[in-house]
């Protein structure tokens, strides 16, 4: 069995109500969790269900480019 490692994004989101959402762009998978801990052991588990069910001779990353924005806010 051949193994490939890849390397994916983890975009942790502070909610208001509590908790953590995470998002990977890169395969376009969203979860949550109580901690920033276990919104990210959610987010690999879901990262290799989507894997599985994909098959990783089909896996595509999705390109991500990121860049930072000023925004002039008028309040």
């Amino acid at each position: 069995m051949n193994r490939r490692v890849i390397e994916v994004t983890a975009e942790l989101i502070e909610e208001e109500e509590g908790g953590f959402s995470v998002y990977c762009p890169e395969l376009d998978i969203y979860t949550q969790g109580e901690d920033r801990e276990d919104a990210l052991l959610n987010l690999q588990e879901a990262a290799q269900l989507h894997i599985e069910e994909t098959g990783a001779a089909n896996l595509r990353l999705r390109k991500v480019e990121r860049r930072g924005l000023t925004l002039e806010v008028h309040a």
